[in-house]
């Protein structure tokens, strides 16, 4: 049957704006090609009119949402599907039993608080951390099941479509070569439609910011109100120009990645404020109770300090040959061997002894979007072992970080609370594995006090030409000024909060 694009319904066509007509608009279209939005609520009573329902399930659904899916169509056709052996999400530290899962939550919960308490010196001892224990109770078991089935996404999909009175028949694949033309030119066709799409979105009209607000609210949009919505988020987002390949990265998940390695690096001394905001505004907005899996998500300050902990920066100096022997990099294993508890927690990566240290390396880099270049085996015969180097990506990266710090530079007021030294030793909570077993966490633990005293040491040297300039000044001016450093120098504008107030 050739299929043209008149006869596809793009779901954001106008006629979707009444659900109520649905069934009637569907007699209009041969094909209907749905998101995995298209669940419950939704019931197409037709007959007679759609042959078969056609399904590719990744793994980014449920189980339960993949047999809703194809159940929406209520008429008894063939349903053709191809599932993915393996899900591709999890729920929050992926545990699969409900206590590993809610003790993982108490735990975050506890060390993202003590971690604000100590950095930013202020008492968080307000808020509540016992909102709606019974929600959270269902979200454990829900979440134990959901990470159960994905690791066993195409057995279990198959098992519930069973258990739902359908007979599975295996695709018979007669002519394996034709088969193979056929994924190649699939793969082709979407690969030259999704260009398009990234291509359309880089050369739409850019928007205002009422005019973004408006088009995120409005429900229902035509394509190139889509594609100037997508610009105008991305534009303020990254604040860099929107070309096709910046839309592509978007879509694969480079911001989170992004943004760690930002606050990793040039942004390290505007991380606390940026958790502290976070964290009152929820509270705030909960009226002193918080949802934990939300405020664990929001909060980056644990994964930063345990990235350090890691000396993960270590293995970035360009042109530096790292093999899987040399001293530090065995050290490196011991020490990411030591935290993997918390690394799973907090970063959801998983380390084991099998792992070489190479492989650790490449896991936990991949959280910022960079990766170690093989090079090839060097070394006598009998000898020789992979040698890997770290080269400069050339993506673009540095510009956006200049563009965001100077955003945290414009933020900046005298009100900005910096943090004091603290001499309270009170123990912070103590970690324990899904099983039960200790964890031995002391030494990042530790960071939480000497991290304080680090960044004030940092403030006192250097900068007494800024406090006799600021002291020229009265209290209401010193906040008006414009000050111009070097590009070498960026970490010196997250000192002005503190002079401020000595002076």
């Amino acid at each position: 049957m050739r299929i043209d694009s008149h006869s596809v319904l793009d779901p954001a066509h106008p006629a979707f704006e009444c659900i109520a007509h649905l069934n009637e608009i569907l007699t209009q279209y041969d094909l209907v090609i749905a998101s995995p939005s298209l669940e419950t609520g939704v019931s197409i009573d037709i007959r007679g009119h759609f042959d078969a329902v056609w399904g590719i399930f990744q793994g980014v659904q449920p189980v339960n949402s993949v047999r809703q899916m194809l159940a929406r169509l209520r008429e008894t056709v063939d349903r053709h599907i191809w599932v993915s052996q393996y899900g591709m999400g999890t729920v929050g530290n992926a545990s699969t039993s409900m206590g590993g899962l809610l003790r993982s939550q108490d735990i975050a919960t506890q060390a993202n608080i003590a971690l604000l308490s100590a950095s930013d010196n202020d008492d968080y001892s307000f808020i509540d951390q016992k909102f709606q224990p019974e929600s959270l109770q269902t979200w454990g078991k829900r979440g134990a099941v959901i990470n159960v089935e994905m690791r066993r996404y195409r057995e279990f999909v198959l098992k519930g479509l069973e258990t739902d009175g359908y007979t599975l028949i295996d695709a018979d694949d007669s002519d394996p070569d034709e088969t193979k033309e056929v994924v190649k030119e699939v793969k082709a066709a979407s690969k030259e439609l999704y260009r398009s799409e990234c291509l359309g979105v880089s050369k739409s009209e850019d928007v205002s910011d009422a005019e973004l607000k408006k088009l995120q609210e409005k429900r229902v949009k035509m394509k190139e109100e889509r594609y100037q919505q997508c610009k105008g988020e991305l534009s303020r987002r990254y604040e860099v120009e929107v070309t096709p390949e910046l839309v592509e990265k978007d879509d694969n998940g480079w911001y989170p990645q992004l943004r760690l390695h930002y606050y990793l690096t040039v942004g390290r001394e505007f991380l606390t404020s940026r958790d502290s905001k976070r964290a009152k505004a929820q509270a705030e907005a909960g009226e002193n109770a918080i949802w934990k899996p939300d405020f664990n998500k929001g909060q980056m300050l644990s994964s930063v300090l345990l990235l350090e902990s890691l000396n993960l920066l270590q293995l970035l100096t360009p042109g530096e040959k790292l093999r899987g022997s040399d001293e530090r990099m065995q050290k490196f294993k011991a020490i990411a061997l030591q935290h993997r508890f918390l690394i799973k927690n907090y970063l959801n990566v998983t380390i084991s002894e099998k792992l070489t240290s190479i492989a650790i390396a490449q896991k936990l880099l991949d959280k910022i979007d960079l990766r170690l270049s093989y090079i090839g085996r060097l070394g006598p015969r009998g000898k020789r072992e992979c040698v890997y180097k770290f080269v400069t990506p050339n993506d673009g990266r540095d510009c956006i970080f200049k563009q965001w710090l100077s955003r945290e530079l414009v933020s900046v007021s005298s009100n900005i609370n910096v943090p004091t030294p603290i001499t309270d030793t009170t123990s912070l909570p103590s970690n324990e594995d899904m099983g039960g077993q200790e964890n031995p966490t002391d030494s990042w633990w530790q960071q939480v006090k000497c991290y304080v005293v680090s960044f004030m040491e940092r403030l006192e040297s250097g900068v007494d030409a800024i406090k006799e300039f600021l002291s020229t000044l009265k209290s209401d001016e010193r906040w008006g000024v414009m000050v111009v450093f070097e590009e070498a120098q960026p970490q010196i504008f997250g000192q002005l909060g503190f002079l401020g107030q000595q002076l």
